[in-house]
């Protein structure tokens, strides 16, 4: 283990290495921070590029755009309400709030050190529990994956608290509308109205985009001259030590849940954003700042999204068995490169992977320098008058969801889905929920289809561990609050 620990160190520690991690964050975090362009599609890009490059700097390449496409899409979530990726949507609950009393500067601070924080933990797991943590993922299966889609809907209820009936409403609605296109195992068209263009459904994170960016751009152009100019520019980027020890609860185990989703196949950073989140606050003594601008829904988010990252490649790495969207787009690279995961892969290929896991730690070291860098320029954002941001938004919005799949329909759902969620927000609707159902809704589906052709009797699936080990988070998360609140007023009448 040490030997090859130090031939990862060695293969790290380069000055091609080294300069290709650093052009991976970077173009990563751009690509992140563009709404539309995640970092499904910074690795898909650049997938070409790495032929050319020895094994062991091209995966470092795209471990880099991997890493800061995860962290870039929260600068815009912070900066203006528009989560440049869907694992963003909590950070711009909060970071948006945080904006507006004059603490964007200690916001993005948070985000940085957090991203950094969750992905550099998950990459320690991915180097010294590979082995163990893979044993978990071989048995996760669709009954699994169900109760993590019911564990996730969970959150709509914390997403809607004092609006329940709207949430819950906006929620199940958004539920249906995830059914539209083909069926997710038997192939067959559903809700299409005999329009092929919809036979793929609604392309999530188009219907995101316009969810998020165009109420805020609407908002802009309503507001009067003078509006806003508290918050005209970035304020000192500054944290402190307490920033770091006050919460170190909520970093660990947001970071774990980002982990565990990671190595769950059909996961990704967007369930362990929301789950985290949803964590955080149930865990927080106080919840009234949730949703005002609260530093641990900020934490909860970006350290769960970032921890992903190391998690999705652990059992890829071992098993072959991509984590998230990403990772497999990253597998295509590695059998490209003549790498063939498996158990043999560290030990056949040992200078490149563990050139490969060290070098996910040090990306992650990077990823907090440069992150800090990039927030600096991206404050400047803020000093742009609003009508030019309103339409540098509006642009960068129409070719980020035209891009997608390059489909005119995605463009048309962005501006309808833009325009109803002004007016959702505008009258009390909470929007999250849209997001949340919009991508569980096909994993549940798909896994209840599954789960339904692996077993005649449904009540098997408790026969299954990790299945009743997720029934019991159901319990717990819709519960707890309950019956803490029941407690709460026994003490004080007591």
């Amino acid at each position: 283990m040490i030997e090859n620990l130090l031939l990862g160190i060695a293969g790290t520690f380069t000055i091609e290495s080294f300069l290709f991690m650093i052009l991976g964050v970077v173009i990563g975090i751009i690509f992140g921070a563009l709404p539309g362009f995640s970092a499904t599609m910074g690795v898909a890009v650049f997938v070409p590029f790495s032929y050319v490059l020895e094994p062991g700097p091209a995966l470092l390449l795209l471990s880099g755009i991997y890493c800061g496409g995860v962290y870039g899409g929260s600068i815009p979530a912070v900066l203006i309400g528009i989560p440049g990726t869907p694992a963003s949507v909590p950070t711009a609950l909060e970071g948006r709030a945080l904006v507006a009393k004059g603490e964007s500067g200690h916001a993005l601070a948070i985000v940085t050190f957090a991203s950094a924080f969750g992905g550099f933990m998950s990459s320690i797991a991915l180097i010294f529990f590979a082995p163990l943590l893979a044993i978990i993922a071989m048995r996760v299966g669709p009954p699994e994956q169900m109760m993590i889609a019911i564990f996730g809907l969970t959150v709509v209820c914390m997403l809607s608290e004092g609006n329940m009936l709207k949430g819950l409403f906006v929620g199940v609605v958004s539920l249906l509308l995830a059914t539209v296109g083909q069926d997710p195992v038997l192939g067959f068209p559903r809700f299409t109205f005999g329009n092929f263009m919809l036979s793929g459904g609604f392309e999530t994170v188009s219907v995101l985009i316009g969810l998020f960016s165009l109420p805020e751009v609407f908002k802009m152009l309503a507001e009067k001259e003078g509006d806003g100019q508290e918050i005209s520019k970035v304020s000192k980027m500054t944290m402190s030590l307490r920033d770091f020890t006050g919460h170190i609860g909520n970093y660990i185990r947001s970071t774990i849940i980002g982990i565990i989703i990671g190595i769950i196949p059909a996961a990704g950073p967007d369930i362990a954003s929301f789950l985290s989140y949803n964590e955080a606050r149930k865990a927080s003594k106080h919840k009234e700042e949730f949703g005002k601008g609260s530093v641990d829904g900020i934490i909860a988010s970006e350290a769960a999204n970032n921890g992903v990252t190391g998690g999705s490649l652990i059992p890829l790495l071992t098993l072959g068995i991509p984590g998230s969207a990403p990772a497999a787009i990253f597998l295509g690279a590695m059998i490209i490169h003549g790498l063939r995961p498996g158990p043999l892969l560290f030990t056949q290929n040992a200078g490149v992977i563990y050139t490969l896991l060290i070098g996910f730690a040090v990306i992650n070291i990077l990823l907090f320098f440069f992150g800090w860098l990039c927030c600096k320029f991206a404050g400047k954002i803020l000093v742009i008058p609003k009508p030019i941001l309103a339409l540098l938004i509006v642009a960068l919005s129409s070719v980020g969801a035209f891009s997608i799949q390059q489909n005119m329909m995605d463009v048309i759902v962005m501006y309808v889905a833009g325009v109803l969620g002004y007016f959702l927000d505008r009258y009390g609707y909470p929007l999250s929920p849209v997001a949340l159902a919009l991508l569980l809704g096909p994993m549940l589906e798909e896994a209840i289809m599954l789960t339904g052709t692996m077993y005649s009797n449904f009540f098997m699936i408790f026969t299954r561990p990790l299945t009743d080990v997720f029934v019991l988070f159901i319990f717990v998360s819709l519960g707890w609050p309950i019956i803490k609140k029941q407690l709460k007023k026994r003490k004080e009448a007591a």
